[in-house]
């Protein structure tokens, strides 16, 4: 992949938020609503199901649960169980009678999310399956989500200085852990995971992330991919689901948010640095792809 994966969730600017470690004591059942952001559960010690759309995924030590978009979701110890609402579990945490704190088996969690503080959505992230499920026995090789959890899990229960930032960035790392096994695990992947292990698509996308201020036609993208015109416009349209063009546009896009947010450049400066001739015609692809101009994006953050 060239490590465009990381190139990647450079620009989507990832953020992690670990919630908690504990033990829930069945019979237990939490439902969390819709949220938009990705939800990551791991069950670090016990078993639990999880119910979605009518599905359910049982998990055992070791699993990792992740739902991309953050869709509405029960995690239970057996399925059909009456569940208590996530917000009011997580302020019984805070409380003297925390829910589920005392039982007959004990399951033991790690719940978070991640965010990406970037407005725009990547295909990469918009075209996952709602819910993946990593299961530990099919993950046991060294340097993959095995490794992760034994430190992850140290951490969250002997609380040291500097445990957030520790706990946050090996947060980050499995989410890069859980889509490899995830790609891995693919017979006949599909959407951007898919074109990262084309070689001829890995060449253009890389090639329009290292050189996003250059006028970049779909002549040259096909030349790089070694493929024709036809072709390789074909090939990327089929596997990614948006255009060459249109990959490219929001790629500048990823990377002009930037510079007006975080180093306050002038928009005509900005359109110069992703690829555009005019500030004008740059005005015009950032509207179109956020609904704002580049001035009042700038202005709003």
């Amino acid at each position: 992949m060239d490590d465009l994966l990381s190139d990647i969730f450079r620009r989507l600017e990832l953020k992690s938020c670990v919630y908690f470690s504990r033990d829930f004591w069945s019979p237990w059942a939490m439902e969390i609503d819709v949220t938009g952001i990705a939800q990551f559960h791991v069950v670090t010690r016990g078993t639990c199901v999880l119910e979605f759309n009518g599905q359910v995924y049982e998990a055992v030590t070791g699993d990792v649960f992740l739902l991309p978009r953050g869709g509405g979701h029960i995690l239970a110890d057996k399925p059909n169980r009456n569940a208590r609402p996530g917000g009011e579990v997580m302020q019984s945490f805070q409380s003297d009678t925390p829910l589920f704190a005392t039982g007959e088996v004990a399951t033991q969690l790690i719940c978070g999310h991640f965010e990406y503080r970037n407005e725009l959505k990547h295909p990469i992230t918009e075209q996952l399956p709602p819910v993946i499920h990593i299961r530990a026995f099919e993950n046991a090789a060294p340097g993959t989500i095995s490794s992760i959890l034994p430190m992850l899990v140290r951490e969250m229960n002997t609380p040291q200085p500097g445990m957030t930032t520790v706990v946050e960035r090996l947060a980050e790392v499995l989410l890069v852990q859980v889509l490899r096994s995830y790609l891995r695990e693919q017979k006949h992947p599909t959407g951007f995971l898919a074109a990262l292990t084309d070689p001829r698509l890995t060449k253009a996308i890389k090639t329009m992330h290292e050189r996003i201020d250059d006028d970049l036609s779909l002549d040259e993208l096909a030349q790089v991919a070694g493929m024709s015109r036809s072709s390789f416009a074909a090939q990327f349209k089929s596997v990614t689901g948006i255009s060459p063009g249109g990959y490219l546009t929001q790629w500048r896009m990823f990377h002009a948010c930037e510079l007006l947010r975080v180093e306050k450049l002038p928009v005509v400066e900005v359109a110069v640095r992703v690829g555009y001739e005019s500030e004008i015609s740059f005005s015009r692809a950032f509207k179109r792809s956020l609904e704002i101009t580049p001035a009042e994006y700038r202005r709003a953050h």
